[in-house]
This record gives C-alpha cells, structure tokens and sequence, in this order.
C-alpha cells in the first residue's frame, strides 16, 4: 500500500508516518529563517541572505533535470576516474580533492544565491556519520574495482546490484512493482548473467572488488534514502553535510594506505591536472543530484537512473580505452540497457497516475 507526501514524495505505507512528519518539519523549517537556535552551525560563506533558501536567484529544478544531471556526471566520472586510476593509482588523495572542492563549490554557490539551504546544526550531521563513512568506502571501492575491471564490467555489476535493490525493496518494505516493471529487472538479471559468463577479461581480484563494491552501494542506497528523506536540510545542503563528513575518514584512509606522499606528486602532475579538476566539478554535481533525487523517487528507481549512465559509459569506454566486446558480451549489455528503458517507461506511466 503506497500514499502520497508533499505530492512529491511516495513512500511505504509502514514508514509513512515517518517521512511524514520528517517533511512537515521540514517545511516549518524552510518557513522560518529568522533567529538561530544554540546549536546552529554557521558556515562563513553562507553567512550572505541570498544564500539562505528563499533566494530569489537559487536553482529550483524539476526532477527530470536532476535526472540529466545524474547521467551526465555519472558517465564523466566513470570514463575519468577510469584514466585517473591507471595514470594516478591514489584513490584516497584524489577522492579527498575531489570532496574538498565539492565542499568549496556549493558554498560558494550558497553564499551567492545559486543553492538554497537553511541553517546547518550538529543534528542534521549525526544521521549522516555511518552513512558518509560507507559512501567513501563505496567511493574508493569503485576507484579500485577500475584499476582490474573495464567499463563494461562496471556497468554489469551495477546492473546485478540494481535488481538486488529492487528484490530488498519487495521484500523488507513492501514496494509493489506492475509485471512490466519485474520484467525489467528480469533482463537486467538475465544480462548481467549472459555478460559475466562470457568475460575474457576475468580477474579474480577484478570481481573480488567488484562484488564489494556493489555490496557496498546496495547498502548506501537505502541508508542514504532514508537520512536524506528525513533530514530537515536541502538537497544542497545534505551535499555539503556528506562531504565535510567524508573528509577526516578520507584523512585516515590516505594514512593508513600509505597515499601521505600523494598530494605533493599531485601539485606537480600537471599532466593530470585537468582530469583531477574536472572529476573535482562532476563529483559535486553527481552528489547533488543524488541528493534532490533522494528526496522524492525510490531507490530502485535511483539504482536504474545509474544503471543507464553506466550503460551509456561501455560505448564511450570502448572508444577511449579500447575495451574489446564479444557477441554474447553485447547481448548481455543490450539486455541491460533495455531492462533499463522499460523500468523507466513504467516509473513514467506510474508518476501519471
């Protein structure tokens, strides 16, 4: 049994009440801007009004924009992490340039209007800790999984992944999918399964961080949807949260991996510097619209958005890295890609109704 919350927002009928009093408090929060509470946390660049929400300039988007934005940021950051890892073999140091500028980034935006958040205090960060500190271990775990694996290989794992999320979805929390929509899981699984078996590239240690990997971004997917629904912040400023969280436990992972050197080799590296920069501008984007999609569709559908980015990175892989497909390979890709474009069909007659 499904229901409506703020007209946006459709969720399970046993944690509704849940969500529904984390969006009311949401919406008084957004309502009252005026006086800071004892524990409320001020970021000196958003200490400007414009940055507030409410700013007659800040980006207010529709959903199918932040959809864009996904697959956009998603296929950059694969081809690009995908170079960095072979040119650059310090996932730790480069993800914390990255989240460091996305930081930089979105606080500038506030501060001039083009974000909108309200008030940062420490109660909106404590929902946050564990799910931040497996969205780096996600993170580093991907940069890895590209070190052995193609493109291709990527983008079947997250295919398998996307199904397991559908099943946990049917089973723990209720979610009714229409026949069509269990169809498209069933070619997502059944191309996953045709691609893997017909893998020249097979590695061990490759399917070793894969499996990871996935097992990692099944778990941030509902931990991340569940503290983004409730918290009272903006999409922008649950980005901001994540990624100063992130930031010592990417501090202590660079330590413990030995990476203490990888940031002088980085300032001179300037060879590098352009696909550092870049990743840096995708990465925030990646996150933010993570963040505004969180806020309002299922993780499943989330899961399926990143699958067709994934998808669409095997044909831009294939060109720049020179991945070599087999026939069995291709079918099992296409089988995905298509499983992908009826789950969206039918979120789209069901968003409708």
């Amino acid at each position: 049994m499904m229901r409506e919350i703020d007209n946006s927002k459709t969720v399970n009928s046993t944690d509704g009440a849940k969500y529904g009093n984390a969006m009311q408090h949401r919406s008084r929060v957004d309502e009252e801007h005026g006086g800071a509470t004892s524990d409320e946390i001020v970021l000196p660049m958003l200490t400007k009004p414009n940055g507030i929400n409410g700013s007659k300039n800040a980006v207010d988007t529709s959903p199918s924009i932040w959809f864009v934005s996904l697959l956009t940021c998603s296929v950059g950051m694969v081809i690009i992490n995908k170079s960095l890892s072979v040119g650059f073999p310090n996932p730790n140091t480069i993800l914390g340039f990255q989240n460091s500028a996305s930081v930089f980034y979105l606080l500038m935006g506030s501060h001039f209007g083009l974000f909108t958040v309200v008030p940062f205090n420490w109660n909106q960060f404590k929902p946050f800790i564990w799910v931040t500190v497996n969205w780096v271990i996600m993170l580093v775990l991907s940069l890895k999984m590209l070190q052995y694996n193609s493109v291709a290989t990527m983008v079947t794992f997250r295919a398998f992944g996307t199904v397991m999320i559908c099943m946990v979805e049917q089973v723990v929390f209720k979610t009714r999918y229409s026949q069509n929509a269990k169809l498209a899981m069933g070619m997502l699984f059944m191309g996953s399964f045709i691609y893997a078996s017909a893998d020249n590239g097979f590695s061990f240690m490759g399917y070793m961080w894969a499996s990871l990997q996935i097992s990692s971004w099944i778990i941030q997917t509902f931990i991340e949807k569940v503290a983004t629904v409730e918290s009272e912040q903006t999409k922008t400023g649950v980005a901001i949260i994540r990624n100063i969280l992130s930031l010592p436990v990417i501090t202590v992972m660079i330590i413990g991996s030995g990476e203490t050197g990888a940031m002088a080799e980085l300032i001179v590296r300037r060879d590098i510097w352009t696909n550092v920069a870049l990743s840096s501008l995708l990465g925030c984007g990646l996150g933010l619209s993570t963040s505004a999609l969180y806020k309002s569709f299922a993780p499943t559908t989330i899961a399926v958005a990143n699958n067709v980015g994934k998808c669409v990175s095997i044909v831009v892989g294939c060109v720049l890295f020179k991945d070599h497909l087999g026939a069995l390979q291709i079918l099992g890709l296409a089988l995905s890609f298509a499983g992908s474009f009826l789950y969206g069909e039918e979120e789209r007659k069901r968003s409708r109704r």
